[in-house]
Order: structure tokens, then C-alpha cells, then sequence
């Protein structure tokens, strides 16, 4: 087990409800019946990513940081282990105009497992020693995360970011 980020796209309206009754998170992120284009699963690689994209380990207001930025992570009751917080539909739009402009091979020259360990990124130490094979690891999720960005700001929706 470990830790694993997720993004939900959300309309305004799902935000609104969402903020309105927290207990219902879970069911919106994990429902089976959601386009799948409308989930993006990091896996574990989650933080390293988020360090390639911005630097950090963390970071507040960086336009690449939707995926592990500081924000306030919320808990409900009836929610468990399973944490959560809002991305604004115009923290989106920034992000997919960031993301737009980085293309693949220079994101990949952003990799530094040592930089990373540095920062206490989570995972860090096992990308230090599997060396540049944890890339394509890291990097799984960057195409879904692509398109998931461009139809939400195409859209005007939002995320819900899922720490579970």
C-alpha cells in the first residue's frame, strides 16, 4: 500500500455539492461510470512528478502545482483514510496553459532523483537507486494529465485532488 493521488474533473456545480457534503468525495472520484478521461491516477509517483513540473517538493501558487501544492487537504467523517481538496476551475486553466507550454523531453530533463531526496520527495530514495528506469515510471500519468487538463479548462470545470 502507500500513497496514491488522483484528480476528478468537477463542474462548478459538483464543486458546490462537494462542499456542501464532503461524505460524498469518494462516491464522485471512484464512480465506475465516469468517463474515464475524467479520472488521472499518478499511482505512487505522484510527488515526483509534482517536483519535476514545479521544483518542490510542495509549493503554494506555482502554475504547474495542482498536483501536490499546499493547499488545505479536507477529511469528513464517513471518508477513512481518504484526504482531499479543491482545484478552482482558473487554477486549471493556468495549469493547462503551463502544462502546454512544457513539452515531454524537456519535463523529462527535469528529473533528478538526488534533488528529490534532497526535498524528501516520497519514493525519492527508490528512484535514487533504479536510477533513469523510475522515469517512465514517473512519467506514466503526463499524457492523461494532458488531455484531463485541456478538457477541464476547455470546459470550465474544476478537480477534486484525492490523497488515498
Amino acid at each position: 500500500m502507500g500513497m496514491v493521488m488522483y484528480l476528478r474533473r468537477a463542474s462548478i456545480a459538483d464543486i458546490a455539492r462537494l462542499q456542501a457534503d464532503p461524505r460524498g468525495v469518494p462516491d464522485f472520484v471512484f464512480d465506475d461510470a465516469a468517463p474515464d478521461q475524467d479520472l488521472v491516477e499518478f499511482d505512487k509517483a505522484w510527488q515526483a512528478l509534482h517536483f519535476m513540473l514545479t521544483g518542490e517538493a510542495y509549493g503554494m501558487g506555482h502554475a504547474l502545482g495542482i498536483i501536490a501544492e499546499e493547499t488545505p487537504m479536507q477529511s469528513s467523517d464517513g471518508i477513512g483514510s481518504l484526504e482531499y481538496s479543491i482545484v478552482p476551475p482558473e487554477r486549471m486553466v493556468t495549469f493547462d496553459a503551463a502544462l502546454k507550454a512544457l513539452d515531454d523531453g524537456s519535463l523529462a530533463q527535469r528529473y533528478d532523483p538526488a534533488a528529490m531526496a534532497a526535498q524528501d520527495v516520497y519514493l525519492a530514495d527508490s528512484f535514487l537507486n533504479e536510477g533513469p528506469e523510475a522515469l517512465e515510471y514517473i512519467l506514466q500519468g503526463v499524457p492523461a494529465l494532458r488531455r484531463f487538463a485541456a478538457s477541464c479548462a476547455d470546459a470550465g470545470c474544476g478537480a477534486i485532488r484525492v490523497l488515498a
